[in-house]
């Protein structure tokens, strides 16, 4: 990207010329070669830019959805602009249940891309942009005279820099479980319920019942004196997953993705789906099936099966064993769709209990896995104050949040 400051002329990143706005067309492409020299991966950079502007417009991006930021100084009359940092925003829907319970949809961002360019690093102005975007998402796309409640992010350098400047870190756990190729033998499946395939048309109705139970999980389940976000997992939210899969998906191996994920009937006349999306990493030992979203129909009615020390549960009852199997079967599908796409593994962030359940009976040797230095779901609070004693939870910690 040209630059037309030099480093002996840059500003100090607490100097008061600095400014956070919005990107030209050209600026914006620059943005994308600068860091598409680190994240491309496995595509090239022309087509790690065609992908962007594929994600650009999309419907959850459409009128307004994406807004990209640069951090710049406002003192410097040559052009081009010299871009010393730069991130991207992605309004959401979302819900937040307020402490006198009252649960409303509101609008959340997403923030991603946070980029600051090699040559300038070391300097704070990454640390910078954060600091000016969190004060101009305050206000980003809300009612007027209203604030934004969250915002989130997931971060891949840790917890320490976003925590500092407001976004704090949530739980972030995974259990992953290896690729599984049609042709190996499977004993466990004779006990486990069928898994059918979903598809595109599938995935309407079952992302608006999913939305219809996460609001009433939300006003029902959370205690007294707390306040509970979520972002909504919504076929927006899916189709955009989608469209970064199948770009890259058709890029690499010439093929496009049809299978969504699956789903499967417990005994006990109840559902178990999951969503999954393909990631191709930047290399193919990285490639990872993750998946978007698991739901497991009425599991906050079933008794929660206590973890023993090794993180296996000590009991499960009849209804929890229906389901277990169920969850088991829609992940056995996983790792078969994983490995007919070169994916590593299988991996499902904060799982349930009962989602490690079947991922032990499935491969005994799973674990959770806490980490600790990427993709760490980090929300901060824009809202009023919370008061002494007012804790916030944040439900639905999953892939399809990630942006």
């Amino acid at each position: 990207m040209p630059s037309a400051l030099n480093n002996s002329a840059l500003p100090s990143s607490d100097s008061p010329s600095l400014a956070l706005v919005h990107p030209t067309q050209q600026e914006k492409i620059a943005t994308w070669k600068l860091n598409g020299a680190s994240w491309a991966g496995q595509l090239s950079l022309e087509a790690y830019l065609s992908r962007e502007n594929l994600l650009e417009n999309q419907p959850l991006t459409l009128d307004g959805g994406i807004t990209f930021w640069i951090l710049v100084d406002s003192n410097q009359t040559s052009t081009p602009r010299t871009i010393l940092a730069s991130c991207e925003s992605l309004r959401k829907r979302a819900l937040v249940r307020r402490g006198d319970g009252e649960v409303e949809e509101t609008i959340a961002h997403g923030i991603c891309s946070v980029f600051c360019n090699v040559d300038f690093r070391g300097q704070g102005y990454a640390g910078r942009m954060m600091k000016e975007l969190g004060k101009a998402l305050d206000t980003w796309q809300q009612q007027a005279g209203t604030v934004a409640d969250f915002t989130v992010l997931f971060s891949d350098i840790g917890k320490r820099f976003y925590s500092k400047r407001g976004w704090e870190p949530f739980p972030s756990s995974h259990v992953a479980l290896r690729a599984l190729e049609y042709e190996e033998r499977d004993s466990d499946s004779k006990r486990l319920p069928r898994a059918d395939p979903l598809y595109d048309n599938d995935l309407v109705d079952l992302c608006r019942a999913d939305e219809t139970a996460l609001r009433a999980k939300i006003a029902g389940s959370a205690k007294a004196q707390a306040m509970t976000v979520a972002l909504l997992p919504d076929m927006e939210t899916m189709q955009w997953h989608k469209a970064r899969e199948v770009f890259t998906a058709k890029e690499l191996l010439g093929k496009t993705p049809e299978v969504r994920g699956a789903i499967a009937h417990a005994e006990n006349d109840s559902r178990v789906w999951c969503i999954w999306t393909r990631t191709f990493g930047s290399r193919v030992s990285e490639n990872t099936l993750n998946i978007l979203r698991m739901v497991i129909e009425g599991e906050e009615d079933l008794e929660t099966p206590k973890p023993g020390a090794d993180g296996a549960s000590i009991h499960l009852d009849g209804a929890n064993q229906a389901q277990v199997l169920a969850t088991a079967a829609v992940l056995r599908a996983a790792q078969r769709e994983a490995a007919k796409w070169t994916m590593n593994e299988v991996q499902v962030w904060n799982p349930s209990l009962l989602c490690q359940q079947a991922a032990k009976y499935l491969q005994p040797s799973s674990k959770l896995i806490d980490r600790e230095n990427d993709s760490i779901a980090s929300l901060r609070w824009h809202g009023p104050h919370l008061v002494p004693g007012v804790t916030l939870s944040w439900l639905g910690i999953e892939k399809y949040g990630w942006c």
